[in-house]
């Protein structure tokens, strides 16, 4: 009898939609649910930065990064995001693994990734919106709490009072 292959990294793509949606609901509150056409907008536009994660058959994991400026970030559920010609950071919008799959370390396994295109890319750092609760894990990735003005402070409203925005510098 054969071992089954390891958890494999690799593109995102449209027919991944349903997956993304299904994991993404077996993981956040209603809330922040987003739609099917906000995902296909943002796969759209940065197909280079977004990740899913095989095991088993199945997609069990996913991240959505987008390179960002700080006046290009996307709101909570946008749906006509627009990639800048020259990020400074690569976003991470959504990362989510199926509950099923969480003892694998495919979250850590994603990060790296986007780590690493991040550098190849020249951007000066990985930033992120924390919600439900989950600034002590990005603070274990070494993100820390920053505290956003002008049109970023707006958009952080869109996910909620308790949103925290949070970066990593890459440089």
């Amino acid at each position: 009898m054969s071992a089954l292959p390891p958890p494999t990294i690799r593109p995102l793509l449209h027919a991944d939609l349903p997956g993304v949606l299904d994991i993404q609901a077996a993981c956040y509150g209603e809330g922040f649910v987003e739609p099917m056409d906000a995902f296909a907008n943002k796969l759209g536009q940065a197909p280079d930065t977004c990740w899913g994660v095989d095991h088993r058959g199945q997609l069990r994991a996913y991240l959505f990064c987008l390179p960002v400026t700080p006046h290009a970030l996307p709101a909570l559920h946008a749906t006509a995001w627009q990639r800048p010609a020259q990020p400074r950071w690569l976003y991470l919008h959504d990362m989510a693994v199926h509950p099923e799959a969480r003892a694998l370390g495919l979250a850590s396994r994603l990060l790296d990734t986007a780590r690493q295109q991040a550098q190849a890319m020249g951007c000066d750092a990985m930033v992120l919106v924390a919600v439900q609760g989950s600034v002590h894990y990005w603070a274990r990735h070494g993100f820390s709490v920053v505290q956003p003005a002008g049109p970023l402070a707006d958009k952080l409203r869109s996910f909620g009072d308790e949103a925290c925005f949070m970066q990593q510098n890459l440089r």
